[in-house]
């Protein structure tokens, strides 16, 4: 992280702390940068080295106030970011931050990804992150349709990680993904992990299913 990427993020931290949407619960500027951006930093280094592509398109699914996309789109300006969240106010904030200081290689989209993962979307991005919808057997339906055959999908998770990766075996199964590596880590005291799951065939054109169903009815 560069002096000026590190400024830019901190201003990034300001603002949503301050911002009158009440974006984030938490309203203390060194929590939200080592429990947020920090996180966004560590899933980086969560992807494996042959996917770091100049280049690369990347997904942030369920953006909500900009985590990761926000800090990854700073931190590598090559990338082409898009933010996926269905909160027209998240959105009008992000777009406007992102104007405000010239984050050009970052796009925000308002919409639902059990719409927009049947649309022109679909199986587009080299990466795409999960990190705030749900169950694992949830985001891998609602992330996974996104992800272009021999690309990845990341999805951080807290400490049930290990019991939710067994009971998605036929989730993956059927959007079509292979678990490719758990990258494990600590941010103050408490771990998560990255789980990492390689898109390796197309996804059946019924996923993701309506707005809802994947919700009330995980695969």
């Amino acid at each position: 992280m560069t002096p000026e990427q590190e400024t830019l993020l901190r201003r990034y931290v300001e603002e949503v702390i301050r911002s009158p949407l009440h974006l984030t619960a938490d309203r203390d500027l060194r929590k939200f940068w080592l429990r947020h951006v920090q996180d966004a930093v560590k899933l980086l280094e969560a992807i494996p080295l042959e996917h770091r592509k100049h280049g690369a398109r990347i997904l942030d699914v369920g953006s909500g106030n900009g985590i990761p996309g926000i800090p990854i789109a700073v931190l590598d300006p090559t990338w082409s970011v898009e933010l996926l969240d269905s909160d027209n106010k998240k959105c009008g904030f992000l777009d406007m931050f992102c104007k405000k200081h010239a984050i050009r290689n970052c796009r925000i989209i308002v919409g639902r990804a059990e719409v927009l993962g049947q649309a022109a979307l679909r199986q587009s991005y080299d990466i795409v992150f999960s990190r705030a919808l749900g169950k694992l057997r949830i985001a891998l339906e609602l992330a996974g349709a996104f992800v272009k055959v021999g690309g990845i999908l990341i999805v951080p998770h807290g400490t049930s990680w290990e019991s939710e990766l067994n009971e998605a075996s036929l989730a993956m199964e059927i959007i079509g993904l292979r678990p490719l590596s758990n990258f494990v880590y600590d941010l103050e005291s408490v771990e998560f992990c990255a789980l990492t799951f390689l898109k390796i065939s197309d996804t059946p054109a019924i996923y993701p299913r309506p707005t809802g169903v994947p919700d009330k009815k995980p695969l």
